[in-house]
């Protein structure tokens, strides 16, 4: 478990990164003036709208709206988590990554190390052993494929493994931290893995954190994975995602397969973009990663009751997962088929053929909950609502929703309406609240208030905040944004030299990232013969303005009911004898 990075030195890393070179390096930039333009990499275009200015470190497309600094187009073009894109800039820098002392305690890189070193005494001896090289000939895996997975082979011995790395206590201690060496009750060590076919697991950087171990002969158990370690959960990582990247510069869809052997002979027929779970259940977790890789997923399962049923929970899990840019289908294999035997029979093309004619999300779960019944009767259509409801209550996704209707009121022979007014009574409801939205919507984006002014002024401007001496007084303001525009001014304040893309770094996690990228790109149509300066003080000089007369009229009120002190009555003179 790593430490969590301090905010001083993600500060230092962003103003010490060259936006333009970072985006340049993945996306050709023309210079346009200050700023660079390109062809946005977020979505197809032919006139290019993304435009990127390497001075206030912040980028933004026209066309789609996406905008960001060096960490967000990291996160969002390269698919990285946010420590991997702060370790990818500073790795740029030749600069490690520190820790906060006070967080939870950093792997150590030994365990990396070793695993990698155990990784590679496996592929060695795989050379060396007749029976495992026959094996995967008779597998059909070339070498290439065989290199790419970085398959090896663990010998019988029982220890083997640590005779090769250390037999020294503290590596003993190690190896069985990372689940490669076992300690029985006895407190003798040996090999967790021997005799098999090893598949090393990788994580999204490459770097090995577990084993999958086949058995070559018969024996049981036929899979052997590693336990849980610090660096292995298995509910979180996917075997073959790593591989799958790497093979395709442009990823657009990911197959998800049940073994390693299902991945490893897909790849070998040219399927470079299979992953598999790691024995267990596809897990809310796994989507949400595959989806930071994609936006195309393909379930395929055995077409047998034990596959149908993997699948539904599957779809379970997805459900709330789809939007308007992601879409998920179900392959299920002909009985006594896997991928591995359906590939070898069919070929490539028919494979990807059967892949894109695959029922999507919608279709599998309208047709299962027919089960198989003629949809011609009262009874049956009424049961098929009540059974469809649960489901639609878990789409977070209301246009998608609106979809799943419409499809579902075909087979009813009914009109989305009919169907609609059947469903609950809220449902009826929130489809009306959904068509009104656009237009309110749109008509709230172009609302530029004076503290949306005001913000958006500074996000785009930080060096405005020395217009503002005092944030104080801002505590007496009640109007919305108020206490954004204070936090924002204090934080300016003690860190002076922040541009718009170190700033809005501050708020990634916070519920205003979105609001203040948004106003990040604004364009707040100032006259030419305006500066954001003057832009700025005008706005802050009404809200004192407003600040002023509010607690004018307090004084005054509390003069007519007799109710003033001496020092408020000394107050208000000072404030009319300024006048207005």
């Amino acid at each position: 478990m790593t430490g969590r990075i301090p905010q001083a030195f993600i500060d230092d890393i962003l103003a010490r990164t060259d936006l333009a070179e970072l985006i340049d390096s993945r996306v050709p930039l023309k210079k346009a003036g200050h700023n660079y333009k390109a062809c946005c990499p977020f979505h197809q275009e032919k006139t290019p709208s993304f435009s990127v200015n390497p001075n206030k470190q912040f980028y933004h497309c026209f066309g789609c709206g996406v905008s960001g600094n060096a960490i967000s187009f990291l996160m969002e073009y390269d698919r990285l988590d946010f420590p991997d894109a702060v370790e990818e800039l500073a790795g740029r820098l030749g600069i490690e990554v520190p820790r906060d002392a006070s967080s939870a305690p950093r792997v150590s890189k030994s365990l990396y190390e070793l695993m990698q070193q155990a990784s590679d005494f496996y592929a060695a001896r795989l050379s060396r052993s007749g029976k495992a090289k026959q094996y995967l000939q008779n597998r059909d895996l070339s070498d290439h494929v065989v290199q790419q997975f970085r398959i090896g082979y663990a010998p019988e011995g029982w220890s083997s493994l640590m005779d090769e790395i250390s037999r020294s206590p503290e590596t003993i201690k190690q190896l069985i931290e990372v689940g490669m060496v076992v300690k029985n009750e006895k407190g003798k060590t040996y090999d967790r893995f021997r005799d098999r076919l090893m598949f090393p697991i990788r994580d999204k950087r490459g770097k090995v954190i577990a084993f999958g171990g086949r058995i070559i002969d018969d024996g049981q158990p036929k899979y052997l994975n590693s336990p849980e370690t610090p660096i292995f959960h298995k509910g979180r990582e996917l075997y073959g995602l790593y591989e799958a990247r790497q093979a395709n510069r442009n990823l657009s869809q990911l197959i998800i397969v049940e073994g390693y052997m299902d991945v490893v002979a897909l790849a070998q027929f040219g399927i470079t973009n299979a992953v598999a779970t790691l024995g267990t259940a596809t897990t809310e977790f796994h989507l949400k990663e595959l989806f930071k890789n994609v936006n195309h997923i393909v379930f395929c399962f055995d077409g047998d009751k034990a596959g149908r049923e993997a699948a539904w929970k599957a779809l379970d899990i997805a459900l709330p997962q789809i939007r308007g840019d992601r879409m998920v289908q179900f392959m299920f294999l002909p009985q006594g088929e896997d991928p591995d035997t359906m590939v070898r029979k069919i070929g490539q093309e028919a494979f990807n053929d059967n892949l894109s004619k695959s029922p999507t999300l919608s279709e599998f779960l309208l047709e299962t909950l027919k089960e198989k019944q003629e949809l011609n009767t009262a009874d049956s259509k009424s049961s098929y609502i009540g059974r469809l409801t649960p489901y639609l209550d878990k789409v977070t996704y209301p246009f998608y929703r609106d979809m799943i209707i419409e499809e579902a009121a075909v087979k009813l022979s009914l009109s989305s309406e009919q169907l609609t007014s059947r469903l609950s009574p809220n449902e009826g409801l929130r489809k009306q609240t959904t068509a009104q939205k656009p237009k309110n919507r749109a008509s709230h984006a172009k609302a530029i208030t004076p503290m949306r002014m005001l913000i958006a002024s500074l996000v785009q401007n930080p060096t405005l905040a020395t217009e503002v001496t005092s944030t104080d007084w801002l505590d007496q303001v009640e109007q919305p944004g108020s206490n954004l525009l204070k936090k924002i001014l204090d934080l300016l304040h003690s860190r002076p030299h922040l541009t718009t893309g170190s700033l809005l770094e501050y708020w990634r996690d916070k519920a205003e990232f979105g609001q203040l990228k948004t106003l990040a790109s604004w364009d707040l149509m100032i006259e030419t013969s305006e500066t954001h300066q003057e832009v700025f003080r005008d706005a802050i000089g009404k809200l004192f303005t407003e600040l002023r007369q509010k607690r004018l009229d307090t004084l005054i009120s509390k003069q007519k009911s007799g109710e003033i002190s001496d020092i408020e009555r000394e107050e208000l003179r000072q404030l009319l004898s300024t006048g207005s």
